[in-house]
């Protein structure tokens, strides 16, 4: 007799429909958990927009966040330098950024600009006021601050444009300053550079970078002595007449003179680092830190100091020996 097949059949059932309870009950704990993960992610989506709206609407954005990374930063071309020897800081410009150094130096600190984007051509700082600040470029004219560039004030009144390519404070002067306006010449205040007057066209030679230096033999109060596409001009800020500063040739990229020696003045020509003795009468050749110098200072404890591209050097013995702080 044949055995009853229902039982097996019954067990096989059984097997069947326990498997199949189990795997429906576990897609529907995924289905659940799945639809608890999607909703808390679309809660987190809106709490985090609600976070970052209110934070814009309190303005507590974080402008650090914005910021170019150091190593860009530093390695963007340096094109101006200066100090505000008072408080013993070093300033240096790019074309985008400025910043101080309190370390001579070695750590730099970014000064907010009087514009976002601002493109800078030239800074100067008066070795008499504490403090004092200009800033100039094409577009933005030229700005002035009175505390190392934590505020900043218009000058622009009274200019013909803001074609501003270079600019220089006075030596001695705090009040007085010189910017030079691109197809228009070289304008002086002496009145914090709220009124302008125009002083000459400026030599023939497109003007790239000037100084004012209280060098002994002027008619009036000083000298002014301009790196330009074609050498270095200089003038007696009588504005009496721009003659060639010795015989140099071609583009002079950067141009300094010692405070405590005024006749000597560094020149960046080419790759070529140069120093006169004699107020640019005649020139010697001395050893550059960098294949091109784009900067050039010398503080008025005689340290000399020098930009590359996106590097800084400095020298306590008039360029015979060099020491790279930066970058």
């Amino acid at each position: 007799m044949a055995a009853d097949p229902l039982p097996v059949l019954t067990a096989h059932a059984h097997g069947t429909i326990k498997s199949f309870i189990q795997k429906g009950y576990r897609a529907m704990i995924y289905r659940m958990t799945m639809n608890r993960f999607l909703h808390s992610r679309r809660t987190l989506s809106v709490w985090l927009s609600t976070v970052v709206v209110s934070a814009s609407l309190l303005g507590l954005h974080d402008a650090s966040a914005d910021a170019l990374p150091p190593t860009a930063v530093s390695r963007s071309p340096i094109i101006a330098l200066a100090t505000d020897a008072p408080h013993r800081l070093l300033l240096k410009a790019t074309a985008k950024a400025l910043y101080r150094s309190a370390s001579g130096g070695r750590q730099w600190q970014q000064i907010t600009l009087p514009h976002p984007g601002a493109h800078i051509a030239a800074i100067g700082t008066s070795s008499q006021q504490p403090g004092l600040l200009y800033i100039g470029g094409p577009g933005l004219g030229i700005f002035r601050s009175t505390d190392d560039g934590r505020h900043w004030e218009s000058l622009n009144k009274g200019l013909p444009s803001l074609a501003v390519e270079a600019l220089a404070a006075h030596a001695d002067q705090p009040g007085t300053v010189y910017v030079y306006v691109a197809g228009h010449g070289i304008f002086r205040s002496r009145h914090d550079g709220h009124d302008w007057l125009l002083m000459d066209h400026g030599p023939k030679a497109p003007i790239l970078h000037f100084i004012h230096s209280n060098m002994p033999g002027s008619m009036q109060t000083g000298w002014l002595f301009a790196a330009t596409t074609k050498g270095v001009a200089r003038s007696m800020d009588c504005f009496c007449g721009w003659q060639n500063a010795g015989n140099l040739k071609g583009k002079v990229s950067a141009i300094a003179y010692d405070p405590r020696q005024p006749r000597q003045i560094y020149a960046a020509v080419g790759e070529n680092l140069l120093l006169s003795k004699n107020g640019g009468q005649q020139w010697m050749q001395v050893m550059s830190p960098a294949p091109i110098v784009t900067a050039l200072l010398v503080t008025p404890d005689g340290v000399l100091y020098a930009a590359g591209k996106g590097t800084f050097f400095r020298s306590t013995d008039q360029a015979k020996t060099w020491e790279r702080i930066d970058g």
